[in-house]
């Protein structure tokens, strides 16, 4: 059987089998032990298996059971397969609920978080959608203090030295299309969105107080071959600072919510409390479902 202390993601891949680390026993992908040469009682073995599937560069492991997970489509990222862009991919680990995250990015009234990276924006909110199992809101934007950095240069495609001149002329929509999450960025005179990101949080801990940030973050490449392929390092710095931003708001939220026994904020915005009541009732079991979601 498979060593207690070893798993089998340390071991070998032979076409479609797995071998453990430690006795060398090999398994199909139906979790089967298909070794020959081990006793009868050891070809009973059979390991727990889930359906895994691969698009984008990255692996969905549906946790369900194996018959409904053709039934269950995939998140579609058409921009990390379009060689007029160029994705990003990352996974970070956030020590907070993955509620705190959507909250987070849905709500673009927090740009004063950013302004040291960004100038000082004041954002509009031009309103919302929502429907079954998602919320959409959308904004706009001002620069009223501030230089347009560099990073910002590389995802427009223009250098906007007078921000009231491009004031309002970018729309973001963010949506939560549960459990994932996507911001979309479109300007005047481009077709085509020149940012696109999808998120998806997963927990780490049975509470659910961490979660690993999965993304897919895809820019449209310049009029100029090859320019932003040579400026990628500035905005993966740039990302990484936003990003590092956000995670330190979020754990301070969570901190706050477990010293103060839960949330005593009177929340008033209303994409927020429509989001949270999408959470609530996407993020529940339904009753008698519990093995199959676990």
């Amino acid at each position: 059987m498979p060593s207690p202390a070893g798993s089998l993601g340390k071991g070998d891949v032979h076409g479609e089998l797995i071998s453990c680390i430690a006795h060398g026993l090999k398994y199909n992908r139906d979790g089967q032990c298909v070794s020959s040469d081990v006793s009868s009682e050891a070809q009973c073995l059979r390991l727990r298996t889930w359906a895994c599937r691969e698009k984008d560069g990255l692996i969905f492991v549906f946790m369900g059971k194996l018959a409904l997970a053709d039934t269950i489509p995939l998140p579609d990222s058409p921009r990390a397969r379009d060689s007029r862009y160029r994705t990003r991919r990352f996974g970070q680990v956030v020590n907070c609920h993955y509620s705190f995250m959507h909250e987070n990015l849905m709500d673009m009234n927090h740009q004063v978080l950013h302004s040291r990276l960004v100038g000082k924006m004041k954002p509009r909110f031009l309103g919302m959608n929502h429907g079954d199992g998602f919320v959409e809101a959308h904004y706009t934007f001002a620069r009223t203090d501030g230089r347009q950095p560099l990073s910002e240069v590389l995802i427009y495609g223009q250098r906007r030295r007078d921000g009231r001149d491009f004031a309002y002329r970018d729309v973001m929509t963010i949506r939560t299309q549960y459990p994932y999450q996507t911001l979309r960025i479109e300007t005047q005179g481009i077709e085509e969105p020149v940012m696109e990101l999808w998120i998806s949080y997963v927990p780490q801990d049975r509470d659910e107080l961490t979660n690993r940030v999965f993304g897919l973050l895809s820019i449209k490449r310049l009029k100029v071959p090859f320019l932003l392929d040579l400026a990628w390092p500035i905005l993966v710095a740039f990302t990484e600072r936003v990003f590092f931003e956000d995670r330190e708001i979020v754990e301070l939220e969570q901190a706050a919510w477990k010293d103060l026994g839960g949330d005593h904020n009177q929340e008033v915005f209303p994409v927020i409390n429509q989001l949270r009541d999408l959470l609530r009732h996407c993020g529940q079991v339904p009753d008698g479902a519990g093995n199959a979601a676990s």
